[in-house]
């Protein structure tokens, strides 16, 4: 197991490396001057413009400021917005609001996606394993913010049972709608993945071989069926962990939430190059992160793996 991981770990380097990389190229080469968003329809003072770019390093050229970017970063040092704020305190504020809706939207999918899943997989052709088709296929057919509008017009305005929006400090319950936006989508496709890996696997040999044995029907299921079944969901998991910090922006603008996702919009329209490069960096190390657990967790599930 350890040398996995090392493997695991050493192969992740070059990927955090070319992230980051192509994510501060594309911002360095966008078209226009930071420094004259800053003054917007103000006359610039030569000498005041020739100070900032000192002080954010925009007179060097790329690959030098890249470098001064990366050894900061390493450091956690994400330098200053424009308007003098430390950037790692801008993302410390809004950080823990995107943790706390992804993890609740990652917990929302992960229940009902693998208990809907199990049912409909298990009673296949059954009136019930039709609906819960249906539904998944609505899900993944509408976008995020056409699902967020209706919730919010059904659960906040009509029936008045969940907030409506969330604001800047929201609360359990501010979240719980958009976490069922944030995860619904995901919810739907664990529907399918796990109905479709406990149809495969309850008509493999090892299970009738298993019953045959006189092993009773639900340690079958435990021991033998959801064991096998839940190792590619639990790699979907683990990859969408990442992927739903990505997808808070446009859930954080419907609900008005001062999360990450709020702060990167923010960040782009104000022309925040360093705040956007350094949020997209992070996210990308908490994705790197969650696919390290998913591979540890992977190989928990398959020996073989380990070995792979």
């Amino acid at each position: 197991m350890g040398k996995y991981l090392l493997r695991r770990i050493l192969q992740m380097i070059p990927v955090v490396l070319g992230t980051t990389f192509l994510v501060y190229a594309l911002v360095f080469f966008l078209p226009g001057d930071p420094v004259k968003a800053m003054f917007g329809d103000k006359p610039i003072n030569e000498a005041v413009a020739a100070q900032i770019r000192a002080e954010y390093h925009l007179d060097q050229p790329f690959i030098i400021q890249y470098f001064i970017y990366l050894k900061n970063a390493l450091t956690l040092d994400f330098g200053n917005t424009f308007a003098g704020q430390p950037v790692i305190d801008e993302i410390t504020r809004a950080f823990p609001v995107t943790i706390k809706l992804g993890l609740m939207a990652f917990v929302f999918e992960a229940i009902f996606g693998v208990v809907f899943g199990i049912i409909s997989g298990l009673k296949k052709g059954k009136w019930y394993d039709t609906v819960i088709l249906i539904v998944s296929l609505l899900l993944i057919s509408v976008p995020t913010f056409v699902t967020g509008f209706v919730l919010q017009y059904l659960l906040g305005i009509k029936w008045s049972i969940l907030p409506v929006t969330a604001g800047s400090d929201p609360t359990f319950l501010d979240l719980l709608m958009p976490a069922m936006v944030l995860g619904s989508v995901s919810m739907a496709y664990i529907i399918r993945l796990t109905r479709a890996e406990i149809s495969s696997n309850i008509a493999e040999d090892y299970v009738r071989t298993a019953r045959a044995k006189g092993m009773g029907n639900g340690q079958v299921m435990l021991r033998h069926v959801l064991r096998n079944s839940l190792i590619p969901v639990v790699t979907y998991l683990g990859q969408d962990i990442g992927a739903l910090m990505g997808g808070a922006m446009i859930t954080e603008q419907i609900f008005n939430i001062h999360g990450i996702g709020f702060l990167t919009y923010q960040s782009i329209l104000k022309g925040e190059a360093n705040l956007v490069v350094s949020i997209v960096t992070l996210l990308m190390l908490v994705f790197v992160v969650c696919n390290l657990i998913v591979d540890m967790l992977y190989a928990a599930l398959d020996p073989r793996i380990r070995y792979a």
